[in-house]
């Protein structure tokens, strides 16, 4: 039996960067999906699959899709929380795209705060809470998920 207390912090919600909307924009998907008939789930960023995390480059946007016909965002957590306290890097969390029959949401947005001085390849680790469907959309049920990417802050040097 673990002894292990298993904590999840929410994002600021008054954080604001001051931001333009011509801000840089990071754009992540997380994808369900039938791969040789095995079910998958690949994160990636849009533009460079090969990155399975969330480059910080500078202060920036960061928006999060969730990809296939089961994956919504959790209606009982918040969509995005991390492991530890790091509200004084990211907050304003946003949600978008609403499916008003399952009323639930596809996308959500978020402001990150890039990290002056810190180490290549900081981790900070967070969640992206969702809510699997089963069933049907007439008779849904649902099975909460904790997804575990990581936000590199600032990213390894190739930047």
């Amino acid at each position: 039996m673990s002894t292990l207390n298993y904590t999840q912090y929410g994002l600021s919600p008054s954080f604001d960067l001051g931001l333009s909307d011509d801000a840089e924009i990071v754009k992540f998907q997380v994808t369900l999906e039938v791969v040789k008939r095995k079910i998958s789930l690949r994160y990636e960023v849009v533009g460079d699959p090969s990155l399975q995390y969330i480059p910080i480059t500078c202060n920036s946007k960061v928006e999060i899709e969730l990809v296939g016909d089961q994956l919504y965002f959790s209606k009982e957590w918040d969509a995005i929380t991390t492991k530890e306290a790091l509200s004084s890097y990211y907050g304003g969390l946003e949600y978008d795209k609403y499916d008003k029959e399952l009323d639930r949401y596809k996308v959500v947005r978020f402001q990150a705060r890039f990290n002056y001085g810190g180490k290549l390849g900081t981790r900070h680790p967070f969640n992206i809470n969702v809510d699997l469907l089963q069933g049907t959309r007439r008779a849904p049920k649902w099975i909460g998920i904790t997804i575990d990417p990581d936000i590199k802050n600032p990213p390894p040097g190739r930047f």
